[in-house]
């Protein structure tokens, strides 16, 4: 009766702690949703590349929340362009995003980056270009796991 009761408890107990690290994968991270509201991101400057084939971004990620903010660039892009009454989209999504750089943000303050997005079949002439940067939580991502994430979109540009 005793070892019947001792193997219960052990398996009550280890049920218990698969429920609670279960329980932090579902439970939404509060923290890492209000960023969706707190943080913007904008493009600064864009140029085509010499190849025609990408384009050349500053970006500055800004903090509008009253507390700092951690995160984390995940690595899917989402570019709209738009040529008069031409319109496309290229798109880099991963199935499965982690954590490429991760950030911490002051109340305030903003986070300036680069990067060169490809763009296929990208029209001559004046473009208008928006991005949707995914920015992904680094304390829900792992070696096992995707990470959360949320994806701002930014203003709309003009590319000469």
């Amino acid at each position: 009766m005793r070892r019947t009761t001792s193997s219960l408890r052990w398996l009550l107990l280890l049920g218990g702690l698969a429920v609670a690290a279960l329980g932090c994968e579902i439970v939404p991270d509060r923290e890492f949703a209000v960023l969706e509201k707190r943080l913007t991101v904008r493009i600064v400057e864009a140029t085509r590349s010499a190849s025609g084939g990408s384009i050349d971004f500053s970006f500055e990620l800004a903090n509008h929340g009253s507390t700092s903010a951690t995160a984390c660039l995940g690595p899917s892009r989402s570019l709209s362009y738009k040529v008069g009454s031409l319109s496309g989209t290229s798109v880099h999504r991963v199935d499965h995003p982690g954590c490429m750089r991760e950030f911490t943000i002051q109340s305030g303050g903003v986070m300036l980056w680069t990067e060169t997005l490809e763009v296929t079949r990208l029209p001559a002439g004046r473009v208008e270009v928006e991005v949707t940067v995914q920015i992904a939580n680094p304390r829900r991502c792992g070696q096992s796991r995707a990470c959360a994430v949320i994806d701002l979109k930014s203003n709309q540009f003009e590319i000469p």
